[in-house]
Formats: structure tokens, C-alpha cells, sequence
């Protein structure tokens, strides 16, 4: 068997809830069948993978390209597609519009 030394838990951080989030942790850790609050955050920080956040770039380009499909399913004219892929290109590169 391995032997495993227990870490200390001599860190400790403060964390400020409204009453309506701390029911709503205290509910959670319940499900899960922890014991202590400790015990719930520290196997969550260790076990979650956090969603990546989508930066408001990616949805502006997003949103640019979609109308560009309504463009091709229109059948726009050239110059019309060429003006919107330069939209969201400038986008891309940092630019706004």
C-alpha cells in the first residue's frame, strides 16, 4: 500500500455569499453527501474543468457571420459578400465596426 501524507490545510480564504447563495451551496453540498463546506469546494476546485468564457469578439464575429449567410442565401451580389468578409476580417484583426 501506499503510504499518503496528508497535506495541511493551513490556507484558508474568505469567500461572501448572499443568504440565497449560501442555501443554495448548503443544498448542493447536501446532494453530494459532504460533510463540510471545505470539503465540497476543495474536491470542486480539483475536479472542475471551467467552462472557457467567450469574449465579446467571438460573438460580434459570430453575429457577422451569420449575417453573411443571410447575404449568400440571398444571393447577394459579389461586392456585397466581399464589403461583409472585410467586416468581419477587421473584426478578427482587432477593428471594430
Amino acid at each position: 500500500m501506499i503510504d499518503k501524507k496528508k497535506d495541511r490545510k493551513d490556507k484558508r480564504i474568505t469567500v461572501r455569499l448572499t443568504h440565497g447563495e449560501l442555501r443554495a451551496l448548503e443544498t448542493k453540498i447536501a446532494e453530494a453527501g459532504y460533510r463540510t463546506v471545505g470539503a465540497f469546494i476543495r474536491d470542486f476546485v480539483a475536479n472542475l474543468k471551467p467552462q472557457v468564457k467567450v469574449s465579446g469578439d467571438v460573438v460580434l464575429i459570430a453575429r457577422e457571420l451569420m449575417a453573411l449567410s443571410i447575404l449568400v442565401n440571398s444571393s447577394a451580389g459579389k461586392s456585397d459578400l466581399i464589403k461583409k468578409i472585410k467586416e468581419i476580417d477587421r473584426i478578427n484583426t482587432g477593428g471594430t465596426l
